[in-house]
C-alpha cells in the first residue's frame, strides 16, 4: 500500500499544482471562448436541410459527424467545463489556506471571496443547466402546449399584433391560460419582457408568425402537402426538390403598405424565391412544378425557461462584489 501511494503521490501532486495554476485556468477559459465562437458561427441543433444549404453535403455531413452542430452538449465542451470547475475549486481552496496562514488578513479574504464567487456562479450555472431547461415553442391560436416537466398546459386564447404603415410590427401580445388539473388556474396577456410564470417555469414572448401549407405537384403528378413557415427549407419528397420560404404574410394589405390592427390570416401569401408571391388558392407553375398555398394559421413563438440555478448565481455575484470591494479598498 505504501509503495502504491509513493508511486501515485507525485502524479497527484503534479495534478494539484496544474489545477492550482492561474495559467492553466486562463488556458481553459480561452479554449472555452474558442469553443463558444464555433457554437456561435455554426447554427446549433437545426434541421439537417439547413446545414446542406449553408455548407453543402460534404461539410454538412462532417459537421454533424464531429458534433459541431450540437457542440454545447458534446464531450469536448463538457470536459472543458469539468476541468475549469476543478481548477476554480483548487484555486479557491488554495486562497483559503493562504488566508488562514496569513492570520486572517482581510485583503486575502477578499481574494478568497472573489475566487469562491466564481466557483458559486459556475456551480449555479451547471446546476441550472442540469436541473433546468430552455426551449422555444410555437402555439397556434386555440391550441395548447403541455409542459412535461411540471405537468400543466398553456393555451393560447388569442394573439394580436399591430403594424405601422410599412407593415413592420410595432407590438405583439399573447393571451395565455394555464391549465392545471383540468382547471384554469392563471390567465395573463404577455408581451416582450413581461413573461408568464407558473411553478418556476417562465413563458417569454419571443416571436410570432404563420404556419402555412403548400400543395406541390411535381412532374410525375405526385401531390404533397408540405408545412411551411418563414425561413423554412422544405423538400418535395417525390423528387427531393428543395425550396425555401423567404417570407409569409397574413394579409395582402401588408404587401401594399397598409397596416392592419390584428394579426388575422385573411388572404395570406408566401414568398418563394424563383416563384414569387404565392397567394392563397392561386397556383403558380414553374419548371414542371405547381405550387398552391392552401392556407395559413397564426402562431405565437414562446421561449419556455426554468433555471433553478439563478439564486446561486446571484449569491456568487454578491460574493464577487464583496471580494472585489475588499481588494480595492483594503491595503495588503
Amino acid at each position: 500500500m505504501k509503495d502504491f501511494l509513493s508511486r501515485i503521490w507525485p502524479a497527484c501532486r503534479q495534478a494539484w499544482d496544474l489545477f492550482a495554476s492561474n495559467v492553466f485556468a486562463v488556458i481553459l477559459i480561452i479554449i472555452l471562448v474558442l469553443i463558444s465562437i464555433i457554437g456561435t458561427v455554426i447554427p446549433q441543433r437545426e434541421a439537417y436541410e439547413l446545414y446542406l444549404k449553408l455548407y453543402g453535403e460534404a461539410f454538412a455531413g462532417l459537421f454533424v459527424f464531429l458534433g459541431l452542430t450540437n457542440f454545447y452538449y458534446s464531450f469536448v465542451f463538457n470536459l472543458v467545463l469539468i476541468l475549469l470547475g476543478c481548477s476554480i475549486f483548487v484555486c479557491s481552496l488554495k486562497r483559503l489556506t493562504s488566508a488562514l496562514r496569513g492570520q486572517l488578513s482581510i485583503y486575502k479574504w477578499g481574494s478568497f471571496f472573489a475566487h469562491v464567487s466564481v466557483l458559486i456562479i459556475y456551480l449555479g450555472a451547471i446546476y441550472g443547466a442540469i436541473a433546468g431547461f430552455s426551449d422555444n415553442i410555437n402555439i397556434e391560436k386555440g391550441s395548447s402546449y403541455f409542459e412535461p416537466h411540471k405537468n400543466f398546459s398553456v393555451k393560447l386564447n388569442d394573439f394580436n399584433a399591430k403594424f405601422d404603415a410599412s407593415g413592420r410590427p410595432t407590438s405583439f401580445t399573447s393571451d395565455l391560460s394555464v391549465i392545471d388539473g383540468s382547471k384554469e388556474v392563471l390567465r395573463k396577456t404577455i408581451f416582450v419582457n413581461n413573461p408568464l410564470a407558473y411553478k418556476g417555469v417562465k413563458f417569454y414572448q419571443s416571436s410570432f408568425g404563420l404556419k402555412g401549407v403548400v400543395e406541390v405537384k411535381g412532374p410525375g403528378g405526385v401531390v404533397e402537402n408540405i408545412p411551411i413557415y418563414k425561413g423554412s427549407i422544405s423538400t418535395y419528397k417525390a423528387t427531393n426538390q428543395m425550396f425555401q420560404v423567404e417570407d409569409i404574410m397574413p394579409d395582402l394589405h401588408l404587401l401594399h403598405g397598409t397596416a392592419i390592427d390584428t394579426y388575422e390570416a385573411t388572404t395570406p401569401a408566401a414568398f418563394i424565391p424563383g416563384i414569387g408571391w404565392l397567394v392563397k388558392n392561386k397556383p403558380i407553375s414553374v419548371q414542371g412544378y405547381t405550387f398552391k398555398l392552401i392556407g395559413a394559421t397564426e402562431f405565437t413563438g414562446l421561449q419556455v425557461k426554468m433555471d433553478p440555478g439563478i439564486p446561486a448565481v446571484f449569491i456568487g455575484f454578491l460574493f464577487l462584489t464583496i471580494g472585489v470591494g475588499i481588494m480595492i479598498y483594503v491595503k495588503r
